[in-house]
């Protein structure tokens, strides 16, 4: 472990819109549209209030611009996923941490991918998923197009789109079941609860997410056996009063104190090579977006705030 030469701040300038995948007629069909934002962003209070200056070392920040990918990649779900991917590994090459302050959890897989191809395949990835939806759809058995936000779990764990996983998102070698850690994640149905199951996934439901124990038990041993983390953190997570600006509430939620000591104890194994907060902006900002861009900005602090080494390349 090292302390990171600096930190790289990943911005998206894209909303969500709803981007999916049919696999009904046999192959991928992509379906995406880019959507700006036209109400402050969360990550404008984050510089404001100098978030990123917390964890005291050097920032660069870069947004993802499917303008550099356009020609390359039709379809911006190609595009920004795959800018993504080529900012963090750029910036894991060069020793930075990376946060991704912007987006939504579809571009997990391509953080993952970055992750991969700037310390190689040998290394191994771990992920700690802390949100309210297990999110391992499979597109190729669903008898409707899937939205990318449904696939990300699926695609690190190799369940599906092998095709864009390895050449959109680079992630060549998916990520282990027993080398995931799912924290919440209460909005999920038999099935998906079945694919995890067996794919060996650790799954810590609201009540061990809660037990300060528990939780810390299976950190510490997921950083025994990987080389690097990838912490990502879903708005949808803590209570709906501290989101209200989310894209819809979801029942029940965290306090936010527990979730920011859960990111701490992931910071603390000195592992994590990547943090992301997602969905803490969906362009929503007359429905609450002050209070919610406050969260967001706890969240990023404190996994800034305790964040002090990264894994040696």
């Amino acid at each position: 472990m090292s302390t990171p030469n600096g930190l790289t701040v990943i911005e998206c300038r894209y909303n969500y819109n709803g981007w999916s995948v049919d696999c009904t007629g046999g192959h991928p069909v992509y379906s995406s549209q880019l959507k700006f934002y036209e109400h402050p962003r969360a990550v404008d209070l984050y510089h404001r209030a100098n978030s990123y200056g917390v964890m005291g070392v050097p920032v660069e920040i870069c947004e993802a611009d499917y303008g550099q990918y356009e020609a390359r990649y039709p379809q911006p779900c190609l595009g920004v996923t795959r800018a993504f991917s080529d900012a963090v590994f750029q910036a894991v090459s060069k020793g930075n941490a990376v946060l991704a302050a912007g987006g939504f959890c579809n571009y997990a897989p391509a953080i993952v991918g970055g992750i991969q191809r700037a310390l190689g395949t040998e290394k191994t990835i771990g992920v700690v998923w802390i949100d309210a939806h297990a999110d391992c759809r499979i597109a190729e058995t669903s008898p409707k197009p899937e939205h990318f936000v449904g696939l990300p779990m699926s695609l690190m764990l190799g369940l599906t789109l092998d095709d864009f996983r390895r050449d959109i998102c680079g992630l060549a070698v998916p990520c282990r079941g027993d080398h995931i850690v799912g924290g919440d994640m209460r909005i999920m149905d038999e099935q998906m609860a079945s694919v995890l199951s067996a794919e060996g996934v650790h799954w810590l439901d609201t009540t061990a997410f809660n037990c300060e124990a528990m939780w810390d038990k299976a950190v510490n041993e997921l950083a025994g056996k990987v080389d690097a983390i990838y912490l990502s953190v879903d708005a949808d997570i803590l209570k709906p009063s501290d989101v209200p600006a989310y894209f819809k509430p979801v029942p029940y939620g965290n306090d936010i104190e527990t979730v920011k000591r859960n990111i701490r104890s992931v910071m603390a194994t000195g592992k994590v090579c990547a943090f992301s907060a997602f969905c803490f902006d969906f362009d929503r900002y007359e429905h609450g977006g002050e209070r919610t861009s406050a969260s967001g900005r706890e969240i990023v602090e404190a996994g800034l705030g305790s964040w002090k080494q990264v894994p040696e390349r």
